[in-house]
């Protein structure tokens, strides 16, 4: 390193140095917004974590409910008013089924829904689950007079 470089040189190798530093900086914002976008990924994955295990516990305890019903429709079935009670049986019988049709469609739903991205189908789809959840309990609690 006896000889020193020359202006042309040294302005070349600033010029060099300037890019890279920019080609760095742009790679740091590129990199950054990245994270931030999987940062936002990991919170709607969370959010929809936490969505299906209300959905499980809300199924859960619809499935109790559902056994405790049937525990008391075979007390009902021992009274004398059977006609009456078979009658009303069979529609809760035929709301069970389509309740669980229902059921069926809303779960495919879900699935589908799940495969997209976007908070809000997330909640849209909670709320209709809990809807038909409360709408079905609720009629099922009326028709046993509760």
């Amino acid at each position: 390193m006896d000889t020193p470089i020359t202006r042309a040189e040294h302005d070349e190798f600033c010029k060099r140095m300037e890019t890279e530093n920019q080609r760095l900086a742009d790679e740091d914002r590129r990199l950054g917004r990245r994270v931030s976008v999987l940062e936002d990924t990991t919170r709607q994955m969370q959010a929809l974590t936490t969505n299906v295990e209300r959905l499980a516990v809300s199924m859960e305890n619809m499935a109790k409910t559902q056994a405790e019903q049937a525990g008391r429709l075979d007390d009902l079935e021992a009274m004398d008013n059977l006609s009456a009670i078979n009658a009303n049986v069979e529609k809760l019988t035929t709301l069970l089924e389509n309740s669980k049709e229902t059921l069926e469609r809303q779960e495919k739903r879900l699935e589908a829904l799940e495969a997209r991205d976007g908070e809000k189908w997330r909640q849209v789809t909670g709320y209709i689950i809990t809807a038909i959840t409360g709408i079905i309990l609720g009629f099922i609690a009326t028709h046993l007079g509760f």
